[in-house]
């Protein structure tokens, strides 16, 4: 064979070696596992932007980032507004594979075509500012009372409701009235202002309270209940629910999620257990 026809030959050869090592590279690349996360930027602790850098940070986020490290998953953070979340409109359209709002497991939502895994647990208590704890040694003190409560809630706002009838009406005392705000930020300026006697929250609310104020605010009484926090993924992708699990047991397992709690100002009786949960909220 000629001489030039070798050369040509060798370039042609070296040509398609090339073109095929690129190939390969972009199928390792497009085959890496991203899995898409829905979030909300202003629920701390939970999830919220740091103001001084303006990185999503949070229990939530740092809990799923540790979980999907685990389950070999790079996380692509989608922000989104709590109550789009919350319709499960993004995991419906594909836009999100799971959330990470703080959003209660309820049998309600699991009708929506969602299945949760379980995460956090939230007690549900009284509060109020702590120079006025002395004025509500008992619960019973509250009953006629004005208490702030999260009008997007119906969990919190039918809890109250049930606890007044069972300790004020039946008692043929005055009701408790609920002042329905949109969120924490309003009952705090509600009591601050002293339009309310007391707010009705979860820990994780009263947590970010601790971060920002201190111990401007003190529980009243023993919780009233706790709801379970799930992170929602749609019923049917079974696989991927099941993985996330297996993967936020092994956080649990090796101490991670201890330390999340602490770091975040969550308190012992929010811990899920030794194990997650699916679908286990009430």
């Amino acid at each position: 064979m000629p001489i030039r026809s070798t050369a040509i030959c060798t370039f042609v050869s070296s040509l398609a070696l090339c073109v095929s090592l690129l190939a390969t590279s972009a199928y390792a690349q497009s085959s890496e596992k991203i899995i898409n996360v829905g979030t909300v930027i202003n629920y701390p602790p939970l999830e919220f932007k740091d103001p001084k850098t303006g990185e999503l940070t949070g229990f939530n986020h740092d809990l799923f980032e540790a979980m999907a490290k685990k389950a070999g998953f790079k996380v692509n953070w989608i922000e989104a507004a709590w109550v789009e979340q919350a319709s499960f409109a993004p995991l419906r359209t594909g836009r999100v594979d799971v959330a990470t709002g703080d959003m209660f497991d309820t049998p309600e939502r699991r009708e929506s075509g969602v299945s949760f895994i379980d995460f956090l647990s939230e007690p549900m208590y009284f509060y109020t500012l702590t120079a006025k704890a002395d004025q509500f040694k008992d619960l019973a003190a509250l009953c006629g009372k004005r208490v702030a409560n999260s009008r997007g809630s119906k969990a919190m706002l039918g809890t109250v409701e049930r606890w007044s009838q069972e300790n004020c009406t039946k008692a043929g005392k005055p009701a408790v009235e609920q002042l329905e705000v949109a969120s924490t930020a309003e009952q705090m300026l509600a009591l601050k202002q002293g339009r309310v006697d007391a707010g009705f929250t979860n820990a994780s609310n009263f947590a970010a309270s601790k971060m920002s104020d201190g111990d401007l605010l003190k529980q009243l009484g023993e919780p009233l209940g706790k709801f379970l926090l799930g992170f929602p993924v749609l019923a049917t992708n079974t696989a991927l629910r099941d993985t996330l699990k297996k993967s936020l047991d092994q956080v649990i397992a090796d101490g991670t999620y201890a330390q999340l709690l602490n770091k975040w100002y969550l308190r012992e009786d929010s811990s899920i257990g030794n194990s997650s949960t699916i679908d286990a909220g009430k």
